[in-house]
């Protein structure tokens, strides 16, 4: 068995697409045998954490950083000189960042690793690292220099190649992204792309050598119990519920064309589960205010719960470019609920998804709604034969790691 050591600034407890995805990779590894070490800026949860965690950074900065995030992401406050205090910093905070901070945010958890690079454990066989944000493969790269042991690197988002919404002022840093960035992809031994577009992209970019590339899918848990209660949900209620769980980002992920669709159905309840920058976005457009519910973001576990439970079907919004996968699309595939996902571009790769399941409906601008809705409804007879198996040898933490090259 292999000493993994795996750098990722973020880590569980803390919450987000990378870190879950990379706590199911991680207990995969470690029930296969492996012995797997996380370098992180997270600090971690010391009565409930299980994994061999190394803390790299400075906890005040962290935690100020950390209640900042979550002060300001708070709906409907009632201390109304409070929430306006809090957006103010969180505002002042981001102009800093997106301006002058290199690579991204989390600058200076590299000056930590950098001065805590000796007293890391270097036994280890294999190293990788985690983006977002690009900084892990920085540090990956510091703490691997002297030993160069192979080196994985998964790839969440683009970086050099992300145009929108891009990490860092591209004006100042363009050409150092795509140094670093080429420099990296020639030096490491595997590279996992979310999926065979952005794959094919970065190989034409950076001319890498397509051996070392393969597509590191997003990946999901199935769960018996949540799917039974799936199974058990009152479909047959005379309003949809639809619920949304994420966040919009303008040039990133924006529903500009899913309040069209909505418009379709007369007897529904549309729940959106967002920060206060989404909530925003969403009320720019005029859409029916009395059957749209906004409510705060919520832990995975509840999410996972109230999409189970509390909605016909779940609703997914497409990215605005090619690049970048919503990874929250195969969780809600793995709940049997059908799933609504709007394109917003012709080369969405959730298309492609699409055709592996059949409780995952693309809708787009020219879909024919009145045949998709006939599609739809039949759907909530079949809940029950959602086929698990597919779903696990396609997008879980097991068919991911045995694509790895781990000896």
């Amino acid at each position: 068995m292999s000493r993994i050591l795996i750098v990722t600034h973020q880590f569980v407890p803390h919450v987000s697409p990378r870190t879950t995805r990379w706590k199911l990779i991680v207990e995969e590894l470690m029930s296969m045998g492996h012995k797997v070490t996380i370098v992180t800026g997270t600090q971690d949860d010391k009565k409930n954490n299980k994994f061999n965690t190394i803390f790299v950074g400075n906890s005040g900065s962290s935690n100020i950083v950390s209640n900042l995030r979550t002060k300001s992401n708070k709906i409907n406050s009632r201390n109304v000189i409070k929430d306006k205090t809090f957006k103010l910093l969180k505002i002042c905070y981001r102009f800093v960042v997106r301006n002058f901070a290199w690579p991204d945010y989390s600058m200076f958890w590299l000056i930590s690793v950098f001065r805590d690079r000796k007293r890391i454990n270097h036994d280890y066989d294999i190293i990788i690292s985690v983006s977002l944000p690009f900084s892990s493969h920085i540090a990956a790269y510091i703490i691997n220099k002297k030993l160069q042991k192979p080196w994985i690197m998964d790839i969440g988002d683009p970086f050099y190649l992300k145009t929108s919404a891009p990490e860092n002022n591209r004006f100042l840093y363009g050409w150092l992204n795509k140094y670093y960035e080429n420099k990296f992809y020639r030096l490491a031994s595997q590279i996992l792309f979310t999926h065979e577009d952005v794959k094919e992209a970065h190989e034409e970019e950076f001319d890498i050598n397509v051996n070392k590339t393969i597509v590191g899918q997003p990946i999901s848990k199935f769960d018996d119990d949540l799917f039974k209660k799936s199974t058990e949900y009152n479909y047959e209620t005379e309003n949809i519920k639809f619920g949304y769980f994420g966040i919009f980002t303008n040039g990133v992920r924006v529903p500009t064309n899913f309040y069209k669709f909505l418009d379709f159905f007369t007897n529904y309840e549309m729940h959106w589960y967002v920060n206060p920058d989404s909530v925003e976005i969403l009320n720019k457009d005029n859409f029916e205010i009395d059957k749209n519910y906004f409510h705060s973001q919520v832990s995975r576990n509840e999410a996972l719960n109230l999409m189970v439970s509390s909605f016909h079907c779940l609703v997914s919004v497409g990215n605005l470019n090619p690049n970048q996968i919503p990874s929250k699309v195969i969780e809600y595939i793995a709940t049997g609920k059908p799933v609504i996902h709007f394109a917003e571009i012709d080369k969405d790769p959730v298309i492609n998804i699409s055709k592996q399941f059949n409780n995952l409906f693309i809708v787009t601008r020219d879909t024919d709604i009145e045949l998709f809705k006939s599609k739809f409804y039949d759907y909530f007879k079949k809940v029950q034969h959602f086929d698990s198996d597919n779903f696990n040898n396609l997008y879980s933490a097991k068919a991911l790691v045995n694509k790895l090259k781990l000896f």
